[in-house]
C-alpha cells in the first residue's frame, strides 16, 4: 500500500466512519476501519460496520501501490484531523504490520490488523430508489418523539413514508405523534422503518444539501450519493400506525393561532423546575395561557387569535414532549383541541398530535414538629 491524498478529504472520511466504528464495539476488528487503495481506479476507500449499520466511502487519490489494511478508527481520525499540510502520505510494511503516515514533517508509525479478518458487509445496490434530501432536518425534528426503550418496535423507530413527491417522517412514543415532511422525487408510495440511533448517525454524516437515492433491499435500507453508500437495518415485520387515521380522528372544538417563538420562550422558564411534569393549556379571549406547577408555579398569557375558549381548567399535557416540540417548530403555530383534550399543533411543515394527561397533585408540606 502506497498512496497520497488531500488531508481535508481523508479527514472528512475518517470523521464519518468514526461515528460507526466506535470504541464501544466489543470486537477489536470492528473498532477499526477497512482502508483500501487501488492503483487501477486511483481511489482510496473506507468501510466501517457495526452489523446494524455500514458505510462505504471513496475519494480520488494518487495511488502508487494497491493495498488494504484495518486501522483503529479513532486513532486514524485523531492523526488525520490534526495533520499539518494539505497532503497525507501512507506506506504499509506488511512484514511488520506497520503503516507509516506522513504529513509535512510529521510522521506516525502505527500497527494495523490484517484486512483478511475484516467482516466486510454486503452492500447490494437497490434497483428501485427515490431521491431524498434534508436528512438532517428530518432527524432533528422527529427524534424527540421516538421511545428507544419501548419493547414495541413501532415506537422505537422513525418511519419514512414517500408519496406524492414528498417524504414524510413520523415517530410516536405512545402518547404523542410527530410528523414532518420534505420535498422528494418520489413516485410509488413506500414506507421504511429505521431505528432511531442509526438514523441519527446517518444525519450526523450528512448535510441538508446532500441528496441521496434511497431504496430497500432484503432487510436493509440503503442511502447512496457520489462517493458514499450507507446501509441501515430496517424492521420488516413491524406495522407502523396509520398517521392519517390518527389525525382524522380528532374533531377540533377549540382553536388558537400564535407565534411558535412565544410558546418556546414561555416553556423555557417552566422547564427549569425538575418537578414540573405537565403543562396546563387554556384558551382565553385573545390569549393562550400556559401554566405549570411543581415547586414553583408559573403562568404566562401569550397573545393569540382564539376561536373559542376552553373550559376553565383547560387541559394538561406532557411538558417534556411539548417543550421538545417547541424547539423544532418555527413561525406561526395553530393549536386545535377536541372536547376530550386531544391536541393537534400545526406549523409550516410539521404536525404534532398529543394525548392529554391527568394533572399532578402536589402534596402539602408537613409542618415540623
Amino acid at each position: 500500500m502506497k498512496f497520497e491524498i488531500e488531508q481535508s478529504s481523508l479527514a472528512e472520511m475518517a470523521g464519518k466512519v468514526k461515528k460507526i466504528a466506535s470504541d464501544s464495539l466489543p470486537a477489536e476488528i470492528l473498532r477499526g476501519v477497512y482502508l483500501e487503495c487501488s492503483e487501477e481506479t486511483q481511489e482510496v476507500s473506507m468501510i466501517a460496520t457495526d452489523a446494524s449499520m455500514s458505510v462505504f466511502l471513496k475519494e480520488p487519490a494518487k495511488v502508487l501501490e494497491s493495498g488494504r489494511i484495518v486501522i483503529n478508527t479513532r486513532l486514524l481520525f485523531d492523526i488525520i484531523s490534526h495533520a499539518p499540510g494539505n497532503v497525507v502520505r501512507f506506506w504499509a510494511d506488511y512484514k511488520k504490520n506497520v503503516v507509516r503516515i506522513r504529513s509535512q514533517k510529521s510522521t506516525y508509525n502505527i500497527l494495523f490488523l490484517s484486512a483478511e479478518d475484516y467482516p466486510k458487509p454486503d452492500m447490494p445496490f437497490p434497483e428501485d430508489t427515490v431521491r431524498i434530501s434534508g436528512i438532517c432536518g428530518l432527524a432533528a425534528k422527529i427524534s424527540f418523539a421516538v421511545n428507544e426503550d419501548s419493547p414495541n418496535k413501532a415506537l422505537s423507530c422513525v418511519c419514512l413514508h414517500t408519496r406524492k413527491n414528498r417524504v414524510q417522517a413520523a415517530a410516536s412514543n405512545g402518547s404523542c405523534v410527530m410528523l414532518t415532511k420534505q420535498d422528494a422525487e418520489a413516485g410509488e408510495e413506500k414506507q421504511f422503518l429505521l431505528p432511531k440511533k442509526q438514523f441519527l448517525k446517518l444525519a450526523a454524516m450528512s448535510t441538508d444539501e446532500d441528496e441521496y437515492s434511497m431504496g430497500a433491499i432484503q432487510n436493509r435500507v440503503v442511502f447512496m450519493k457520489k462517493g458514499m453508500m450507507v446501509s441501515l437495518e430496517t424492521f420488516r415485520d413491524v406495522t407502523f400506525l396509520d398517521t392519517d387515521k390518527v389525525i382524522q380522528s380528532v374533531t377540533p372544538q377549540y382553536m388558537a393561532t400564535l407565534e411558535a417563538s412565544d410558546l418556546k420562550n414561555a416553556l423555557d422558564m417552566m422547564t427549569l423546575d425538575s418537578e414540573t411534569l405537565s403543562v396546563n393549556i387554556l384558551f382565553q379571549e385573545n390569549a393562550v395561557v400556559v401554566k405549570c406547577g411543581g415547586k414553583v408555579s408559573a403562568e404566562t398569557a401569550l397573545p393569540a387569535k382564539v376561536s373559542m375558549e376552553t373550559p376553565k381548567g383547560g387541559f394538561h399535557y406532557s411538558l417534556a414532549d411539548f417543550y421538545k416540540l417547541t424547539r423544532v417548530i418555527h413561525g406561526i403555530a395553530q393549536i386545535k383541541i377536541d372536547k376530550n383534550g386531544v391536541m393537534l399543533l400545526r406549523s409550516r411543515d410539521e404536525l404534532f398530535f398529543q394525548l392529554p394527561k391527568r394533572p399532578e397533585t402536589h402534596a402539602a408540606k408537613k409542618k415540623a414538629a
